[in-house]
């Protein structure tokens, strides 16, 4: 019987030709030439979302701070983690290198974060929609996701719509330590916020004591009103010691961003 060549056919038998005559080509040259030209398959793009995550130490140590804010966390898919504490009164919010392919829920994540030290750059691999399985070298570890209805209390997902600061100033780190460090001393409860004067002070105190002793610490920045006194209770006060450009509101609101832009917590304020 007599074949007719068909268009199609036509167009196959040329594609096959072609890549007979470059396969050819390419097996006779060098491997310096070889490697020279683009490869085959284009490398995946570095925003390209994969199953398995390395955690920065950086970020190992927000999640340490957030343990002091909630005991529990949901990580929602992406780079921006959140948490928030049982009475609502401090939310944090962090934008780490990695990201996260799914949202996952962990209920103790002291123990989970104790159980990443048993390991030497341990990789998370999330391919599993019940868990997360651990690995570093011959170790790994199976760790089961919490319920999300146990913990959808520890996971907020909107952004905090900030009034305005009524005092704005910048807080470095070693002020911040040694505020830590006198509270703790001087068993302070109440940190005054102040533009008594006309300037900026924070000051310890505790406002249920009229002879309690008082630390202060002056810092730069602008205020709306020179007789502003806005108080924050120590005990919320939970943030990591970095710099961070602080606003406070009247409204009773403050918002702690820290200098590299990637750490926001919000604290609420004590009425008066």
């Amino acid at each position: 019987m007599l074949h007719v060549m068909t268009v199609k056919d036509q167009h196959v038998k040329i594609l096959l030709k072609l890549f007979t005559m470059e396969f050819s080509f390419y097996t006779s040259m060098t491997n310096e030439q070889q490697q020279t030209l683009p490869p085959l398959v284009p490398p995946p793009s570095p925003l390209t979302m994969t199953n398995k995550v390395n955690l920065t130490g950086d970020t190992v140590n927000i999640l340490r701070n957030y343990c002091h804010i909630n005991s529990s966390i949901v990580f929602r898919k992406g780079n921006v983690i959140r948490t928030i504490s049982n009475a609502e009164n401090i939310l944090a919010k962090y934008t780490s290198d990695e990201s996260f392919p799914t949202d996952f829920a962990i209920y103790d994540l002291p123990q989970f974060l104790s159980g990443l030290a048993l390991f030497d750059n341990p990789e998370l691999d999330f391919s599993s929609e019940n868990y997360v399985r651990i690995n570093s070298g011959r170790q790994s570890v199976k760790y089961y996701y919490s319920d999300p209805e146990i913990t959808l209390k520890s996971a907020p997902e909107k952004n905090v719509k900030f009034p305005g600061g009524d005092i704005t100033f910048e807080l470095n780190a070693e002020d911040l330590k040694k505020l830590y460090k006198a509270a703790a001393v001087y068993h302070l409860p109440d940190l005054n916020i102040t533009t008594t004067g006309g300037k900026i002070e924070l000051v310890l105190h505790d406002n249920d004591n009229d002879t309690s002793n008082t630390f202060k610490i002056g810092v730069e920045g602008t205020y709306t009103n020179k007789d502003l006194d806005l108080d924050i209770k120590m005990e919320n006060l939970r943030v990591m010691e970095r710099d961070y450009n602080v606003k406070v509101s009247s409204q009773l609101i403050s918002e702690w961003i820290s200098t590299d832009d990637k750490l926001t917590y919000y604290i609420a304020l004590e009425p008066k």
